[in-house]
């Protein structure tokens, strides 16, 4: 699952990267999603690439854009980018569908009563996107007909916040219940599990969340700290 690719009608950005993966890995090593046009109406979208020797789409690809996801409190703006589920099948006939997620960031306001405490901003326009997110994969909107979901990407929420914890909660909203998804990064790395460091502290707001069939046949999950611990100064913003 990758974000802030650009939303190109084409998918010229997603296919330059996998070529240059396929130049590194072996042609067909790598292959996109095509969602038949743009994710959303931002510059910017999310995106899936996949192996195909070891997965086949199932399928047209799925897109969730409705108004009560993507500004799920009415603020007259978009603030969830627009999340794309594909079903795909495995050599031994089995299937699982994966939906890729960018929820709003804390970096600006949303309009909400108490931004800026411990959640940061727009902390309830995340938790309404989950909840929309939720009640859309109950309808299988691939028509994958198998109930394993993996939610993955950047949810812009920490591991004990409330967009993840209504998201673990699973659908009846209840949490110790058996609908309840999995946070694989607590489960196979534990309580130390961080994509991202802020002025010293550490946490994870990128995530992967496995729906309760699926969760006891995953075998593994980890985090690739491409540059998670690099200094503000060492970026590509040059206002230091």
């Amino acid at each position: 699952g990758l974000m802030e690719i650009e939303n190109d009608p084409d998918h010229a950005a997603v296919a330059e990267l996998v070529a240059g993966l396929n130049g590194a890995a072996g042609i067909g090593t790598y292959a996109y999603v095509d969602s038949g046009g743009p994710v959303g109406t931002d510059a910017i979208k999310v995106a899936l690439i996949y192996q195909p020797g070891a997965l086949t789409p199932v399928g047209r690809p799925a897109v969730l854009d409705a108004p009560g996801f993507l500004d799920p409190l009415g603020s007259g703006e978009d603030r969830n980018r627009a999340a794309l589920a594909q079903t795909f099948e495995d050599g031994n006939g089995g299937r699982f569908t994966i939906v890729v997620n960018h929820l709003k960031s804390k970096g600006s306001a949303c309009g909400e009563r108490g931004e800026g405490g411990l959640q940061g901003n727009c902390n309830l326009t995340r938790t309404q996107a989950v909840r929309a997110l939720l009640d859309w994969l109950a309808t299988d909107p691939t028509g994958s007909g198998d109930p394993d979901f993996l939610v993955v990407g950047d949810l812009n929420s920490y591991a004990q916040e409330e967009p993840t914890l209504e998201l673990i909660a699973g659908p009846d909203g209840m949490p110790g219940t058996a609908d309840d998804y999995t946070d694989l990064l607590q489960a196979f790395v534990g309580p130390g599990a961080y994509t991202f460091v802020f002025d010293g502290m550490l946490g994870y707001l990128d995530h992967a969340l496995s729906s309760a069939s699926l969760t006891p046949q995953v075998t593994g999950a980890t985090v690739w700290h491409i540059n998670a611990d690099e200094p503000d100064i060492l970026d590509y913003d040059m206002s230091f």
